[in-house]
């Protein structure tokens, strides 16, 4: 909606509650059938509702911009470090409100096979669980025996 439209909006209902939402272009609501207590919870919902989805796209924008600033500055280091002569694998894993990135980048074998580890992925490694579960049933174990 222009300056000029939202002028206009504003001076047609200046004191008075809309009759009609405009939802987009060319998509509206007529509510001159509620009455104006009704229409008011409507619009106030409505209007945060429109503040919510506006906070949302904020923080989502915001998200975007540093994983594009970590991603500027992973790629750059790599080819800083390439350049020189050396070996190099970089990878990052990051979750956000966008979803979760892994990266890989780099001049290694392990770097071009684009493979995490499962700890760069985010797994939890079990085994020492295990390990230790199976020391516990051990001991218990022979502790019901030697009764």
């Amino acid at each position: 909606m222009s300056e000029n439209d939202r002028e206009k909006s504003v001076a047609k209902f200046s004191g008075s509650v809309p009759a009609v939402i405009n939802l987009g272009p060319s998509t509206s609501i007529d509510l001159s059938w509620l009455p104006e207590n009704e229409r008011k919870a409507l619009l106030l919902d409505y209007t945060k509702g429109m503040i919510d989805i506006s906070k949302r796209a904020q923080e989502l924008h915001v998200d975007a911009l540093v994983l594009k600033k970590t991603l500027d500055d992973l790629a750059d280091t790599t080819i800083q470090v390439s350049e020189s002569g050396n070996a190099v694998t970089i990878t990052h894993t990051q979750t956000t409100k966008v979803g979760r990135t892994e990266v890989m980048m780099g001049n290694t074998e392990q770097a071009q096979s684009g493979k995490l580890s499962k700890s760069q992925t985010g797994e939890k490694n079990w085994t020492p669980y295990y390990i230790f579960a199976g020391i516990l049933a051990l001991i218990i174990i022979a502790a019901l025996m030697g009764r």
